[in-house]
């Protein structure tokens, strides 16, 4: 019988070209695992202006911060209180109170007001190093020296720096 040979059962011939896409494959594949780092983008600081914008709760802290510069804190804590109804998710409302509180002598009412105002913080470092400090110097008010220290070292950390 003649020996016919079927396309089929024919060995596949290797040619030049089979080599160079297995190279290709395999550098497709390995450069899907290469990492980029990321590319950092500047944080937009945070302000009365930034948090409040379009509130009416950013006239009663103008009024506030009014009645604090003429040493009226009493009529500052009342306006701050009755903006923080109209925004009450507005860190800089609770940083600001938190601000007087400290000022007036009232050091556990002032950290209690900056952790409320670290968790409703936009993700803005620096201005979450500057809640910590404040409830650093909170808590050196009470004279709990190792609280102070624990909170510097978190606004440290936020700062890129390592404590």
């Amino acid at each position: 019988m003649p020996s016919v040979t079927s396309p089929m059962l024919k060995p596949p011939m290797l040619s030049l070209t089979a080599p160079l896409r297995w190279l290709v494959l395999v550098a497709l594949l390995l450069s899907g695992c290469a990492a980029v780092p990321p590319t950092e983008t500047p944080q937009a600081p945070v302000t009365a202006d930034t948090e409040l914008a379009g509130s009416p709760a950013r006239s009663l802290l103008a009024r506030a911060e009014q009645a604090r510069d003429s040493g009226q804190n009493a009529a500052a804590g009342r306006y701050l209180e009755r903006a923080l109804t109209m925004a009450p998710n507005s860190s800089w409302l609770y940083r600001e109170l938190a601000l007087l509180r400290l000022e007036e002598g009232d050091p556990a009412a002032a950290e209690g007001l900056a952790r409320r105002a670290l968790r409703l913080s936009p993700d803005n470092d620096a201005y979450r190093a500057d809640l910590w400090e404040l409830v650093a110097a909170a808590r050196a008010e009470m004279n709990d020296p190792d609280g102070a220290d624990a909170a510097r070292d978190q606004a440290e950390k936020l700062r890129g720096g390592r404590a």
